[in-house]
């Protein structure tokens, strides 16, 4: 199927399921896709704007306001070491390349910290109660699920609440680099097969699970969750043959484009989706039960 018949079909899936997730928690599947959600086309939009584009679609107030303090501070954050490593496929190790993850190239990142679990339903509520951050899409409960990871997000609300944070959005080289180090690894955790106790993916048969809960499946620098739970926004906007183009020092993205690009799969997305040089896009106002995000500085 191509990439633009793809995103006809999760055009279409993911209206059909926008009205159904009013009913379920914030990240209880209503549909069960066959691939990783992918956005598709939209209005061009340039690395300079907002991305805000239709986050005016009403939000949905949590279901509590009194979530425990303690699950509402900010995650910890790691250290991610200066560093030069091989961006896009291993076909030494992987035999699921796709053409936007080619060629492999040479990427040398300044040192940075990023974000050790992805943000939580009961943070991100504590940037609503701050009036930082509007309400997701779906509706949440930050009192039952706090450590779940927050979901039913456009782009800018993921960017909005980094800047509460007084933080920022990884590009997409940061998000790879922190993923799977310097050794061409396949996943986070190396080479080995994917499986359930590894990642929260789409054959693990369920919904989204507290942050941290696969420490078998960490990062190189001990970060959880960059494969499965749930996608996660970087700054970078979309380009399919960027890496024919992309310059090899700090790399941002092409300048202009018509979605940002999701990394990581989550609990709905197929085990090929999970590789850590997996790439796929979101227009700025897409938002679902398995898109989260992380912040980094």
């Amino acid at each position: 199927m191509s990439r633009t018949s793809r995103s006809l079909q999760f055009f279409v899936i993911a209206w059909m399921g926008f009205g159904l997730a009013y009913a379920p928690a914030c990240g209880s599947p209503t549909v069960k896709p066959s691939d990783n959600l992918e956005g598709g086309s939209g209005t061009n939009i340039s690395n300079q704007d907002s991305g805000t584009g239709k986050d005016e679609v009403p939000g949905i107030p949590p279901t509590c306001s009194d979530a425990d303090p303690a699950k509402m501070e900010p995650n910890p954050m790691v250290e991610i070491p200066e560093g030069t490593f091989t961006m896009g496929c291993n076909a030494a190790v992987d035999q699921e390349c796709k053409p936007d993850e080619a060629p492999a190239h040479t990427v040398h990142v300044n040192a940075f910290t990023l974000d050790k679990y992805e943000v939580t339903l009961a943070q991100y509520l504590k940037c609503v109660k701050d009036a930082k951050c509007t309400f997701p899409k779906c509706v949440w409960d930050p009192c039952t699920n706090p450590d779940h990871p927050m979901a039913c997000i456009v782009f800018g609300q993921a960017q909005s609440y980094c800047k509460w944070a007084d933080k920022r959005l990884a590009t997409e080289a940061e998000w790879e680099y922190a993923a799977r180090g310097t050794d061409g690894r396949k996943y986070p955790w190396g080479n080995e097969p994917l499986d359930c106790t590894r990642a929260n993916f789409l054959e693990c048969g369920g919904g989204p699970q507290p942050v941290g809960s696969r420490p078998k499946g960490a990062s190189p620098f001990g970060l959880f969750d960059m494969a499965g739970n749930a996608v996660e926004f970087t700054s970078d906007l979309y380009g399919d043959n960027y890496y024919s183009v992309s310059p090899n020092d700090n790399p941002r993205g092409p300048a202009t484009g018509e979605a940002y690009v999701g990394r990581g799969g989550g609990f709905l997305s197929e085990g090929v989706w999970q590789r850590s040089s997996s790439r796929d896009f979101y227009e700025p106002w897409y938002s679902r039960v398995s898109m989260g995000f992380r912040c980094a500085k």
